[in-house]
């Protein structure tokens, strides 16, 4: 029975180490519980494959934040630059008037007042709170 209870310690300690747990607790564990510290053990979440994986995605998440910011940088603007002549010419709208779009839409549309770009289908910026209205509503 001691030779039992001295594998169980032992097997205890190995399959804890393996797994990412202290090996300290492992053995108190082993001479406290035995074949149920191993059985408990042997069904634990191995820590240092949830480690690794957990590692893996916050890389990706790096790799795609940089992608991400490096579109952002490479998008040109829709629009082509008005001439100067023509801005002065227009009459200026008023701060509170509201920017009249076609539609609602899941396209990207850039408000006019602060030139914050945002989804089509909102009631307002939320950068400057111009409302937003829609001709086909």
């Amino acid at each position: 029975m001691l030779i039992f209870w001295i594998l169980c310690i032992i097997l205890c300690a190995v399959l804890g180490s393996s797994k990412g747990y202290s090996v300290w607790v492992c053995i108190v564990a082993g001479a406290l519980g035995a074949l149920l510290a191993v059985l408990v053990l042997f069904l634990l979440p191995d820590q240092n494959q949830e480690a690794a994986d957990l590692s893996r995605r916050d890389q990706e998440i790096a790799a795609l934040r940089q992608r991400v910011a490096e579109l952002e940088r490479a998008q040109q603007p829709a629009k082509e630059p008005v001439p100067l002549a023509k801005i002065s010419a227009a009459p200026a709208a008023p701060s509170d008037a509201p920017a009249v779009f076609p539609a609602r839409t899941e396209e990207v549309v850039t408000c006019p007042r602060c030139g914050r770009r945002q989804k089509g289908n909102r009631a307002s910026c939320y950068a400057c709170g111009l409302p937003f209205r829609y001709e086909q509503e």
